[in-house]
């Protein structure tokens, strides 16, 4: 039986993609791949997530501000973000804290993240976020405001094997990408061991985090600075890792997916 693919988590507006972008709502019919959640990361690119969900029946769009760019967010912001989610059915993300890329604006990120969390909470909305090296200061805010909705996407989980069963209790989904099929993130197994099947996603996170040269069925040109790219197209292989990282047969994973999918995102499909 082929059941349908989903992927959790990507970027599709991301001007990197623009050479494959056109092409790809036919790929992801020939490849039964239902629905992708485009996350936006700053105002300035709201309005293209926005047009992509417009244009292409399997994008459902997800508008927030991350963690790297609140400093550039205009005073009205949080007012924009209101009229998008009033305009279309949609996911609140990617948000999140930081301490990787920053660390000296904790109480913005703080103040931000909670804003467009508690625009969740109202609506009852999914959420994404992203997390590194803070995964203590975002427990404590989400034990503080408990989710209001269907459900909060932990995208790429990187936290402590200690977290998890806190994370499960206050209603979080791990996603895996394809980041994790390099060796050294082999620790992460473990990790995902001990979170149940019916919480797990599958992400892209296109055009960043690519699978390792061997898991790659879709290349694309290199950056200047000779960064990789990920296809999103490398949805495929990434089912085909976490069936094997995980030892489930792929049909099994396929059918889990397709049902926490919907689980988490049914309310704004």
């Amino acid at each position: 039986m082929n059941h349908l693919l989903y992927d959790a988590h990507l970027h599709l507006q991301d001007r990197r993609l623009d050479c494959v972008r056109s092409g790809l709502p036919t790929w992801y019919c020939k490849e039964n791949v239902a629905r992708i959640v485009v996350n936006g990361t700053q105002v300035s690119d709201w309005p293209d997530v926005l047009q992509l969900a417009e244009q292409m029946q399997q994008v459902l769009p997800s508008f927030g501000i991350h963690p790297w760019w609140i400093e550039n967010r205009p005073e009205d912001w949080l007012n924009r973000l209101i009229g998008h989610q009033e305009s279309i059915p949609s996911v609140i993300g990617e948000i999140g804290l930081d301490r990787w890329f920053k660390k000296d604006n904790m109480e913005d990120q703080v103040s931000v993240f909670l804003d467009q969390w508690h625009v969740a909470n109202e609506r009852g909305l999914p959420v994404t976020i992203h997390c590194l090296k803070a995964w203590g200061t975002l427990l404590d805010l989400i034990e503080k405001h408990p989710h209001q909705g269907p459900g909060f996407l932990l995208h790429s989980y990187s936290g402590p094997l200690e977290m998890v069963d806190a994370w499960v209790k206050l209603g979080a989904r791990f996603s895996i990408s394809g980041h994790f099929a390099h060796p050294r993130k082999a620790s992460r197994r473990e990790v995902f061991q001990r979170i149940p099947l019916d919480r797990i996603l599958i992400e892209t996170d296109a055009p960043d985090m690519p699978p390792p040269e061997e898991w790659v069925k879709f290349p694309l040109p290199t950056e200047p600075d000779q960064k990789p790219i990920n296809h999103p197209g490398n949805l495929i292989s990434i089912y085909d890792f976490a069936a094997k990282w995980l030892k489930i047969p792929q049909d099994e994973l396929e059918s889990i997916i397709e049902h926490n999918f919907r689980e988490m995102f049914g309310m704004v499909m």
